[in-house]
């Protein structure tokens, strides 16, 4: 993963936790002490641990806070900024009911989490997802939290998804944006899909260059991640889609666009 990305002409990675990713809280001491001079020698920054850690008020919310406390221990031998979390529930459908969340207890899940990251001097991210995808609603848990350590995630799909242009989005979340998840896409004819169709980065409709501003004038200090999700998404699945060509060519993409950026604000 690190040569490939060194050839693609990335400068920091994120990492997806779990045994299938090669990363995982399952890694000895001696294997994350290699992986740090490996990232460490081809300059190479991790930025955060992805977990599947996700909070909703279910019977596996205990599941989920031990398991978290394992990533967020993971993270901090790997020297990563952050942990990913999630909330809600991965409804694909707007005709499909689901349980109501228990809003009081998901934030105290999320103040344990961030108590408990705190202490190993790592962050925790919660992605714009599910029910808890828009700068709005987002916004509010952020304050009820009230924790120093607890930032956003911007996907920068999912906030559209939901009716939310990005200038709200990112008045609301900007000052808390610690990272930002990259993608591009249109939305399905059915409309009950929750979940946009995804292009090629430049291909799709969202409005990239102006979130890519509108984050610059907000002080925004972080990375811009390609999040290609091969493994669940059927239309990247498809001929012309494989990384060895997408992720090369989203570089360039994110270099001319910031260099044409920084060329509009000296004119």
């Amino acid at each position: 993963m690190i040569t490939f990305s060194k050839e693609c002409g990335f400068s920091a990675m994120e990492l997806r936790e779990g045994k299938a990713w090669m990363v995982s809280t399952e890694m000895t001491s001696d294997e994350r002490l290699e992986a740090i001079h490996l990232f460490k020698e081809a300059d190479i920054k991790v930025t955060n641990i992805g977990s599947n850690v996700c909070f909703n008020g279910t019977d596996r919310d205990q599941e989920m806070s031990e398991h978290f406390e394992k990533v967020a221990n993971l993270a901090h031998d790997l020297k990563a900024q952050g942990i990913r979390v999630f909330l809600g529930y991965f409804n694909g459908r707007r005709d499909k009911e689901v349980p109501a969340i228990p809003y009081e207890y998901v934030v105290s899940r999320v103040r344990r989490a961030c108590d408990y990251a705190a202490s190993l001097q790592v962050q925790v991210w919660l992605e714009t997802h599910n029910e808890f995808a828009t700068g709005k609603v987002l916004r509010k848990l952020l304050d009820d939290v009230d924790r120093t350590n607890c930032a956003v995630i911007y996907d920068i799909i999912h906030p559209l998804e939901e009716g939310e242009s990005p200038a709200d989005t990112i008045a609301l979340l900007g000052a808390q944006c610690a990272h930002v998840h990259m993608k591009d896409g249109r939305p399905f004819e059915d409309k009950m899909e929750v979940n946009w169709k995804y292009t090629k980065v430049g291909e799709g409709v969202i409005p990239i260059t102006e979130i890519v501003n509108l984050l610059d004038q907000a002080g925004y200090q972080g990375y811009y991640s390609l999040e290609w999700e091969t493994k669940w998404r059927k239309e990247l699945q498809e001929p012309g889609m494989e990384p060895e060509l997408i992720f090369p060519a989203y570089v360039s993409y994110m270099n001319h666009l910031t260099q044409t950026i920084n060329e509009m604000r000296t004119i």
